[in-house]
């Protein structure tokens, strides 16, 4: 699954990330997603898992039920 993320750049930064990939020939997004990995993996931040379990989902009315259900 893929999480879209949008990006606010002002000008002078859009016009010079433009001129880098441009310039190296990356795709915009490709190179931005390498970015943020290449971020994280260098300041070693781990892999969060999901915040619900998918064995212990529960109705809007707080039962428990089983997961596919």
């Amino acid at each position: 699954m893929s999480t879209k993320i949008s990006v606010l750049l002002d000008d002078a930064e859009a016009a010079r990330f433009d001129a880098f990939c441009a310039n190296r020939g990356y795709k915009k997004s490709t190179l931005i997603v390498r970015l943020i990995k290449e971020h994280l993996d260098r300041e070693d931040y781990p892999l969060q898992g999901s915040l619900l379990s998918s064995s212990a989902r529960t109705d809007i009315d707080g039962a428990k039920r089983k997961p596919n259900s």
